[in-house]
């Protein structure tokens, strides 16, 4: 016999699309019909456009601040669920991931807004909550990688992100990868699109993923610092080393990329 409630976890740092292909994979929605589930599908559906005949803008106003035409990408509040197994669909699914967005995530920026920690919108600061939720690996980086961010656009810099030129690569199905690993130099300027931050300036249109809190509240509370670069350390499990200038970052680059 079937559960009497089914659980999902939705990691953070992934995109929507990931999501809705693993609830189709493990048949979630128990619909599942030689691999294709309808349910998965509507998800992905309902995400991508915030339906409003199945999304109540009312009940969550916070998803108006979207630009026309925007997924829910960023809203879509990554953590474990538990659904009744006669009542798992999709727009139960929706619903519980946007109940804990307003429970979570609204009063955190709230607080932040009015306190004046941070100047940007709650969409812009999805945006490069994402970013920095796929950048970091070690998690006491996070206050830090959100910092070097925020001053890139502060000096009208390129916010140069890798994770955005792999969000605008999309999936890979060679390798069977969303987030495709690694980028080539050559693919930095290959990539046309928006999302691609090496060849567009300021924030990509949208946020690439689903951030967590902790990558949420380092955007509202980044450290303050005079760092404009980092580069991961090899062999140090994620961890990166930051520059306050182009030539002091080269010579990181030289040293840990190259084993000058």
């Amino acid at each position: 016999a079937r559960a009497t409630s089914v659980r999902v976890t939705i990691p953070e740092g992934w995109r929507l699309e990931q999501v809705a292909a693993a609830l189709e994979a493990d048949d979630f929605f128990g619909d599942a019909v030689n691999g294709v589930s309808a349910q998965a599908r509507r998800y992905a559906q309902l995400a991508a456009t915030a339906d409003p005949t199945a999304i109540d803008g009312e009940r969550y106003p916070f998803i108006q601040a979207r630009p026309p035409g925007a997924s829910l990408e960023g809203f879509l509040f990554p953590a474990t669920y538990e659904l009744p197994a006669d009542a798992t669909t999709a727009e139960a699914l929706l619903t519980r991931q946007l109940d804990a967005f307003a429970a979570q995530v609204v009063p955190l920026y709230q607080e932040a807004a009015n306190a004046g920690a941070t100047r940007l919108s709650l969409y812009d600061v999805l945006i490069l909550a994402a970013i920095v939720e796929r950048e970091a690996v070690v998690p006491e980086e996070r206050p830090t990688i959100a910092g070097v961010y925020l001053n890139r656009l502060v000096n009208d810099m390129r916010l140069d992100a890798d994770p955005t030129v792999q969000y605008a690569m999309g999936y890979q199905p060679d390798t069977g990868q969303w987030w495709k690993t690694p980028v080539f130099l050559e693919e930095y300027a290959g990539v046309d699109s928006p999302y691609n931050t090496y060849l567009y300036p300021g924030l990509p249109p949208g946020p690439i993923a689903a951030p967590g809190l902790d990558s949420i509240r380092a955007v509202l509370y980044p450290e303050q610092h005079d760092y404009l670069y980092f580069v991961a350390v090899p062999e140090q499990s994620g961890a990166h080393v930051f520059a306050q200038t182009f030539a002091e970052h080269e010579q990181n680059v030289a040293r840990y990329l190259r084993g000058e």
